[in-house]
């Protein structure tokens, strides 16, 4: 009997423990919020490519060379990211103060312009209103369909700048009034002539006779570097994450594509080439040919899953089909690949993207070739030998630049990561499209 009772109060004595470890258990738990973010964490990071809206608009929507015109001298610098806010810094946030269009059936004439001014160039006709109102959040009030190439800033004002947008044309010309003191616009100038260089004066026909008008490029492009990228990759399953809502289904074929689809999209991966092409087929067939709506959304859905993951500019806006291009830059200079392998392809649809097409390369590191720097022939050597030849018309050409030809390199000590070399050249914009220089001709 008496072990019985003993029994008892032993195991009273250990539910009473048990109770005491049990509330003290459940009034000292808290869920594990750390682990509960880190998978959250993990699920936006497969969304992105690398850090999400990183890029600002005013970088990736910008000039792709800056000319200052002083008296019978043209100096000038293919545009650099330190250039470009030095610069884009004069005009921000400002105020258009009056506005007025004119329009010249033969060549350009703008005789109020000083001999003193300096011209943001851009590679393509956009919406006027984009480039003031949106990147560069200036208080205007001007006609949405005007759209330009070349933004002039007269420098010789004597109390507020005045400028002067051009359109691709060159017979449309926008004269802006502005809230700018002319003294900033002096003190920048200043601050940005030791980084320029000289630049030549490209006359093709009438339309480019006027100071205003010309094309501009670098007059002697001397020891110019060769460069060596090693890239990463993006998987494809980020970039399906980004860009299909459910599970989709996969087909190989023998060509070495893969398609992925589902009911809202369409996407296939070239393995070789290492490119990838998505259509949204929840959107209507025609692609908005709306600059000033294209051109600030594809920018915001393309930044918001750090798509910019190299230095990529708007470079074409093709008002026809409604694409756009943003293209990579490397110190400034626009690079090349005849694989679209150096650009991001785009257009908008009704409410969202519409197509995407890039390649999965993103840069790891880019070092010096270890090549000899290179001497190009100068511009009025390049300009002349086209002139002369009888296989081009020369009116048609529009744009003179340094570029990178980007071209794989084969290396036997580096079997898992990609590599190319980027090698300057000149590259012509001809009847709209471009194309290297070589030996006096053009070629894709």
């Amino acid at each position: 009997m008496r072990h019985k009772e003993a029994a008892k109060s032993v195991i009273l004595t250990l539910l009473v423990l048990m109770s005491i470890v049990l509330t003290y258990l459940m009034w000292n738990f808290s869920p594990d919020l750390a682990n509960i973010e880190s998978q959250d964490s993990k699920k936006t990071t497969e969304n992105t490519i690398s850090k999400p809206n990183s890029e600002t608009m005013d970088s990736a929507i910008s000039p792709y060379q800056i000319i200052y015109n002083h008296g019978d001298k043209t100096d000038g610098a293919l545009e650099t990211r330190k250039l470009n806010r030095d610069v884009v810094k004069i005009l921000k946030n400002q105020k258009i103060t009056s506005a007025s269009e004119i329009y010249h059936d033969h060549n350009l004439f703008i005789p109020e312009l000083s001999d003193n001014f300096v011209a943001l160039d851009f590679t393509y006709d956009m919406p006027l209103t984009t480039y003031l109102g949106q990147v560069l959040n200036m208080d205007t009030k001007i006609p949405s369909k005007f759209k330009f190439s070349r933004l002039i800033i007269d420098a010789d004002q004597e109390k507020t700048a005045v400028l002067y947008a051009i359109g691709n044309d060159r017979h449309h010309v926008m004269r802006l009034n502005t809230s700018i003191p002319s003294r900033t616009v002096k003190k920048t100038v200043k601050t940005i002539q030791p980084e320029l260089t000289p630049f030549s004066e490209i006359i093709t026909g009438k339309e480019t006779i006027d100071s205003a008008s010309h094309i501009f490029a670098p007059e002697k492009p001397k020891h110019l570097k060769s460069y060596r990228t090693i890239f990463n990759h993006i998987s494809v399953e980020t970039m399906n994450s980004i860009l299909f809502n459910d599970s989709v289904v996969v087909r190989s074929s023998k060509s070495g594509n893969t398609t992925y689809n589902n009911n809202t999209g369409v996407a296939t991966y070239n393995t070789k080439r290492e490119f990838y092409r998505y259509t949204n087929l929840s959107e209507d067939e025609s692609k908005s040919k709306d600059m000033i709506k294209t051109i600030p959304s594809t920018f915001d859905f393309i930044n918001s899953h750090g798509g910019f993951t190299d230095d990529y500019r708007l470079f074409e806006a093709d008002p026809k089909s409604g694409e756009l291009t943003y293209q990579m830059f490397l110190n400034g200079i626009p690079v090349f690949n005849k694989d679209d392998l150096s650009t991001i392809k785009t257009s908008w649809g009704e409410k969202g993207i519409f197509s995407y097409a890039r390649s999965l390369l993103k840069t790891n590191i880019t070092i010096d070739s270890g090549e000899d720097k290179k001497d190009l022939p100068g511009a009025e050597t390049v300009r002349s030998n086209l002139a002369n030849n009888p296989n081009l018309d020369f009116k048609k050409v529009t744009n003179m630049i340094v570029g990178y030809k980007m071209q794989e390199k084969d290396d036997d000590d580096i079997e898992v990561q990609r590599t190319s070399e980027y090698v300057p050249e000149w590259y012509i914009q001809y009847n709209g499209k471009w194309y290297v220089y070589e030996n006096g001709g053009l070629q894709e």
